[in-house]
């Protein structure tokens, strides 16, 4: 039953920012409930970077695409066909959809490649970041951060312009995120901490670091020769966690790669490759489960091609942000020809393999030969798996009641969703006007409102920014007496 409560408004409408008193004429106010979540929006394709063949051409992304029969068609080269005579850089070992582009990084070359994330169209192209291109990170709709081999940077998103280097940082720098106000970048050696309002270096940690990621419940993942660093992105507090069942992560810094840690969206999971460097791929997938701290250490073995053992290769594998489900690059492990026999396989969330999708390469006398390719085959030299971003962060909260020197909490971080993020990693804020009716609190995502004496309406402005995309909403505080 919806709920009547006195109220006192002006008779004119109060628009964002205007607060309305008890001195105005009084109406009754009718409680809204809370928006149920739309239906999630499924993807459609997800998308391979490649390092492809060094020494013979650039880099280049493969588009999956979904049809009808719920197979996969594939566009090979999607970047070079969208965009006539242009090419990504040389080794292409990054890649990531943010707002509305896709983000390439490589490391020579046209080193930063802004691509309109519909279509693939050119919209930037840097060659020189400062040093050979390793990583990209957003912070909102209008930042993003850069590794790269001389230190790490800003980026502007609205002007696609270079911005400032951290001073402090002058080696090589690889993954990189960023998470509660701060960028976590990792070196061979260092773990880097920025305080992006300032720019500033605000901590290192000295070790022998692989790589890092960000779980679902918003903890920052190091991994480090001998165990995982785990830290809250807020505090700073670190806590060391030994490696589950001794299986660490490999680091790949010799030829550096993004490495194959990575989290799930949906679940409170990491994932890694057991064993591999740069020379030989990881041939079985780790599965850690935080909330309950099982490992299995065998979630899923490769096998052979005939007599030749199958590997992972360069990042090796990411999780689908609204399936769950792991997408992996696949390889004959090896070099020489080995390299021409490529890939992609689709776990499902319980680790069964879904899809084996073969990619055109392998020799002439292969069912899976490329035309394009000479002698062997093609390499393509996977380097990553991306995705879509087709769901939009949704605001759920419609009105908040508060009773006359009253305080009411909302929990954002269950109000505002994503389908392809997760709640710890969208961005909140909320803004009130100047007003005498109530005073606020926000922290952590828990928006606590405490009125005053008076009826009257307020109109905050939340906003959520999540994968780069901003969705704002105006909605009443309502001051009443219960």
């Amino acid at each position: 039953m919806k709920k009547i409560y006195a109220l006192v408004l002006t008779t004119a409408l109060c628009g964002a920012f205007v607060s309305c008193s008890e001195d105005e004429a009084n109406i009754a106010v009718q409680e809204k409930a809370d928006s149920s979540p739309a239906p999630v929006v499924p993807s459609t394709e997800f998308y391979v970077a490649n390092e492809d063949w060094f020494g013979q051409d650039n880099g280049s992304v493969n588009v999956f695409r979904l049809n009808d029969a719920k197979e996969y068609d594939i566009i090979y080269r999607a970047y070079r066909a969208a965009n006539k005579g242009e090419k990504l850089g040389v080794t292409t070992q990054f890649a990531t959809v943010w707002g509305d582009n896709m983000y390439f990084v490589s490391k020579q070359g046209n080193c930063l490649v802004v691509a309109d994330a519909k279509t693939l169209k050119k919209k930037k192209v840097i060659e020189d970041l400062g040093g050979d291109g390793r990583c990209f990170a957003g912070v909102d709709d209008r930042l993003a951060y850069i590794s790269y081999l001389g230190g790490l940077r800003q980026f502007n998103l609205s002007d696609y312009t270079l911005g400032n280097p951290v001073e402090g940082i002058s080696e090589e720098v690889g993954n990189i995120c960023y998470a509660e106000g701060h960028i976590f970048a990792v070196s061979f050696g260092k773990l880097y901490i920025v305080d992006v309002k300032s720019n500033k270096l605000v901590k290192n940690v000295e070790g022998r670091f692989a790589s890092l990621t960000r779980s679902k419940d918003g903890m920052v993942w190091v991994a480090e020769a001998s165990k995982f660093i785990k830290i809250d992105p807020a505090s700073l507090e670190q806590t060391d966690v030994p490696y589950p069942g001794n299986i660490s992560v490999s680091d790949s810094w010799a030829a550096w790669n993004a490495g194959t840690l990575c989290a799930s969206t949906q679940k409170n999971v990491l994932y890694w490759g057991k064993g591999g460097d740069w020379l030989s791929g990881s041939k079985v997938i780790v599965k850690y489960d935080i909330d309950t701290q099982q490992v299995n250490a065998s979630y899923f073995a490769l096998g052979l091609d005939g007599t030749s053992q199958l590997a992972l290769y360069g990042a090796g594998m990411r999780v689908d942000p609204v399936t769950d489900k792991l997408i992996l690059n696949v390889k004959r492990n090896g070099w020489g020809e080995n390299g021409s026999y490529n890939w992609v396989y689709i776990l499902d969330a319980n680790g069964r393999l879904e899809k084996n999708i073969v990619l055109k390469g392998g020799t002439e006398h292969s069912a899976s030969y490329n035309p394009p390719a000479k002698d062997n085959g093609y390499y393509w030299l996977p380097a990553m798996p991306f995705f879509q971003d087709v769901n939009l962060p949704q605001i759920l909260t419609n009105q908040i009641m508060v009773g006359v020197n009253q305080t009411v909490t909302v929990d954002l971080n269950k109000k505002i969703i994503d389908a392809d993020n997760t709640s710890t990693s969208i961005l909140k804020q909320v803004e009130f006007p100047q007003t005498d009716l109530v005073t606020y609190k926000f922290e952590k995502g828990i928006l606590s409102v405490t009125s005053k004496a008076t009826t009257g309406r307020v109109v905050c402005k939340i906003t959520a920014i999540s994968n780069g995309k901003r969705v704002e909403k105006n909605v009443d505080i309502e001051v009443v007496r219960k």
